[in-house]
């Protein structure tokens, strides 16, 4: 009978063994390296821009943000920044965000004003969709609303977008605008003309045919259907 061969160990147990610490290895090295980019000095914020703001300061927004500049980049929560600078007045909408290697950008967009309403003897400012965003001052080129329940925000809305809706040439010459519902709009001129609107549904039809109507002669023009003005 032959003499058997020794069994030859296995070499898988030992790569194994060698792949886990090659792993935890390069495990350590990331969080070593994640740990000195996020302390780093490198990474610290130089600049902050802030875009789109008319009314609003600049400055005022920067601060609002609560970032720093020496804060480290990757400690910005550009989330919670956003919030803040959205509370305040005539924001629309913000994004906040890092710009490598060391600028964070504020983008606003603010509010359109378009109308004012009285609530409790104070003004309030909406912007074209009839949103509020500004009390107890009244910016320049707005129009008056009146006949309105400030709580009604339909009406709010169709009246804000009626008055958007017109050329800058028509609404420069607008007095006022009655909403007494969403379905109840009355443009109110100089000299005692007036052009009734009905909903706000069709507005650009109806903006049109208001700019033509006041062209010609008489007071009380009805546009509720754009395609038949009609006059009384």
């Amino acid at each position: 009978m032959g003499t058997a061969e020794p069994a030859v160990p296995a070499r898988r147990p030992r790569r194994r063994v060698r792949r886990r610490v090659v792993a935890a290895v390069v495990v350590v090295l990331a969080v070593v390296v994640a740990a000195v980019l996020y302390l780093s000095p490198l990474l610290a914020v130089r600049t902050i821009e802030v875009d789109g703001v008319s009314h609003l300061d600049p400055a005022q927004v920067e601060q609002s943000t609560g970032v720093r500049r020496g804060q480290n980049m990757l400690r910005v929560d550009t989330g919670a920044a956003a919030r803040t600078v959205a509370t305040l007045p005539w924001v629309e909408k913000v994004t906040v965000a890092r710009s490598w290697p060391s600028t964070v950008t504020v983008h606003v967009t603010e509010h359109t004003a378009t109308a004012v309403v009285e609530d409790g003897g104070e003004p309030v400012v909406l912007d074209a969709d009839g949103v509020p965003f500004l009390r107890g001052e009244t910016p320049e080129g707005v129009v008056r609303m009146t006949e309105v329940d400030p709580r009604d925000t339909k009406a709010l809305a169709a009246g804000a977008r009626a008055v958007a809706a017109l050329p800058p040439e028509v609404r420069s010459q607008l007095e006022r605008v009655e909403v007494r519902n969403a379905e109840n709009i009355r443009m109110v001129f100089p000299e005692g003309r007036d052009v009734y609107w009905g909903s706000a549904e069709r507005a650009a039809d109806k903006a049109e045919a208001t700019r033509v109507v006041l062209l010609r002669e008489g007071a009380h023009w009805n546009v509720s259907d754009p395609r038949q003005p009609s006059v009384r």
